[in-house]
């Protein structure tokens, strides 16, 4: 049996439904946590409650989009009732659909990935903030990326937006630390996600990928969940405003 570190805790997380978020999900509610979760599937989100209902865990699913406030603030409001409060917020969804120089980015394009990345998470912490203060305090987890650190091709917009989102989590931590909220974020490295494997077969991608990382290896989604659990647990307590990074030393190969 796992421990049991989050028993009695309420967590809320976007982009429950595969890769880390998933691996967040249930990372959580094997040590305890009631969670609630969403994605855009409605399908996905009720097949993640049922598998995980028949562990005898506890999930809400709340499908809704991370880009629309009034999914995200359906979520809040539906875990809140199903479960009395909230005490950890986790913005996971985020998405990467352009690989255009930056300038070449269609406005329409980098609309749409600004509102996720950076809007996304400012909706989870305008709708949950309150809530974790009402709790007498609690965390907020940032999924940001090593691309916010360097420039890399085809990274433009995405880039972008998640060195935004980590200015974001530094702005939030002084507006609600004290009221006790933490909130930091986690900056994966190349992780074993649906999008990287769709790339693993590609000439070289991974002879590039992991020539460039100490460890000789990528990440698993459990690997990030795991930080983001510990960012959002009371070891935690006294680490706010800060992004994390777990990219096996990748960003340390490049200066």
């Amino acid at each position: 049996m796992e421990d049991q570190r989050f028993l009695g805790k309420v967590a809320v997380i976007t982009g429950g439904t595969r890769g880390i978020g998933l691996a967040t999900v249930e990372y959580l509610a094997r040590r305890g946590a009631r969670v609630a979760l969403s994605s855009r599937k409605a399908e996905a989100c009720e097949a993640v409650q049922q598998r995980l209902e028949a562990e005898g865990l506890t999930c809400l699913a709340v499908p809704g989009h991370a880009a629309n406030d009034a999914d995200v603030a359906r979520l809040v409001d539906e875990a809140v009732k199903a479960f009395g409060g909230i005490d950890m917020a986790i913005a996971n969804a985020g998405i990467n659909p352009v690989f255009d120089p930056l300038t070449d980015v269609a406005e329409e394009s980098w609309a749409k990935v600004m509102d996720t990345n950076v809007g996304g998470p400012r909706r989870l912490a305008r709708h949950a903030l309150p809530h974790i203060a009402e709790r007498g305090g609690g965390a907020m987890v940032c999924v940001s990326s090593v691309n916010a650190r360097f420039g890399m091709v085809g990274s433009g917009a995405y880039g972008v937006s998640k060195a935004a989102l980590e200015q974001m989590v530094r702005q939030l931590a002084v507006e609600w630390g004290g009221q006790g909220i933490r909130i930091n974020g986690v900056a994966p490295g190349t992780t074993g996600t649906d999008m990287i494997r769709a790339l693993q077969d590609r000439p070289g991608f991974m002879d590039t990928i992991l020539s460039g990382t100490p460890l000789r290896r990528i990440a698993d989604p459990e690997d990030v969940a795991a930080v983001i659990a510990f960012m959002a647990s009371d070891g935690a307590r006294h680490v706010t405003g800060q992004t994390l990074v777990v990219d096996g030393g990748q960003t340390i190969t490049r200066g």
